[in-house]
């Protein structure tokens, strides 16, 4: 009986991720079964890896009369970045015997996706030769402030700012991004910030702004018309004494935008939580009704909406938001 082997995992012509390539199948060794040390996994020629574990499988003991608990089913997972740049791969399974020469078993073509998840946020984490122990400080990490504006958040702010007309403070500006697109607009925009970094890259960049100390705003009750505050609630420590300052220096209304943390719930059956709330620094997690109980504290009239549509839907097939953006008026 010669060798006997076919790939059942990836299917012909199926698309595939070089980085997570699951491949499934069963070789037999025919006479010489018991001498197989090793199932051999090749693509386009290459060595892919190999897997020394051959299982039962119950399956295949009838239809090539084999004897009950014969090993013969493999399965394994392999990294092959060198994949990247090709678009399709043909798969090859061989067996290595013990005397170390190896027989061509069953073979595929399957396709290959273009994209490299390597470059992704979290990137690292799909990396084969990255072997170190990853830790709390690797995962839940704090990146750099924001430098361009979201459209869809942009579109928001400026619907609820109204007409140009008044002072607005930007409460947490960063990088400015906000900012240079409300100046262009004709509004007359002022950021307050904390990072002395990021006070320096608003000095580059030309842009009206005063370093703070995050507890107290060095102006005078009302002196601006509104204020925005884009993504910074959650990393404030004391929220509510946070907003009273906000509120002692605007005349008219605070629009606010938070992460979204209702998606956890919806997203429990894909086992998948949106990757920025692994930010590191989040002190607060806000749904819809905590926010505006929060915001309600301090301003009579609270209104909280959503934005930025996750790439998922729930189990049901409805939309998912990543965002929230509260407007608050005096």
């Amino acid at each position: 009986m010669a060798i006997n082997a076919v790939i059942d995992l990836p299917r012909p012509d199926s698309l595939n991720d070089p980085l997570c390539l699951r491949i499934e199948g069963w070789l037999h060794g025919g006479e010489r079964n018991a001498a197989v040390v090793a199932v051999e996994i090749h693509a386009n020629g290459r060595l892919l890896g190999e897997t020394s574990l051959r299982v039962p499988r119950p399956d295949l003991e009838k239809t090539l009369r084999l004897a009950p608990g014969t090993p013969a089913g493999f399965a394994l997972v392999v990294n092959a970045p060198f994949l990247f740049g090709t678009a399709s791969a043909r798969l090859e399974c061989r067996a290595r015997f013990a005397d170390g020469h190896t027989e061509p078993g069953g073979a595929c073509d399957i396709r290959l996706i273009a994209h490299d998840h390597r470059d992704n946020h979290y990137g690292v984490l799909a990396r084969p030769d990255e072997t170190r122990l990853f830790h709390r400080a690797d995962i839940y990490c704090t990146g750099p402030s924001v430098s361009e504006a979201n459209p869809e958040c942009l579109a928001l702010v400026r619907r609820y700012l109204g007409p140009p007309a008044g002072r607005v403070l930007d409460v947490g500006c960063g990088f400015g991004g906000y900012g240079r697109a409300l100046l262009a607009a004709g509004y007359d925009w002022f950021g307050v910030e904390v990072k002395p970094s990021d006070c320096v890259e608003l000095a580059r960049l030309g842009l009206p702004h005063q370093q703070v100390d995050g507890r107290t705003l060095p102006f005078s009750d009302g002196a601006f018309d509104s204020a925005i505050c884009i993504e910074v609630l959650e990393h404030i420590a004391d929220p509510a004494a946070f907003l009273t300052e906000i509120r002692r220096v605007i005349r008219r209304r605070l629009i606010v935008s938070v992460p979204n943390v209702e998606l956890i719930p919806y997203l429990h059956r894909y086992v998948a939580v949106p990757w920025h709330l692994l930010e590191g620094d989040h002190k607060n997690f806000f749904t819809r009704a905590s926010l505006r109980h929060l915001l309600a504290a301090h301003f009579p009239r609270v209104e909280v909406l959503c934005y930025a549509r996750h790439p998922l839907s729930t189990p049901e097939g409805l939309p998912l938001y990543y965002h929230l953006l509260a407007v608050a008026e005096v």
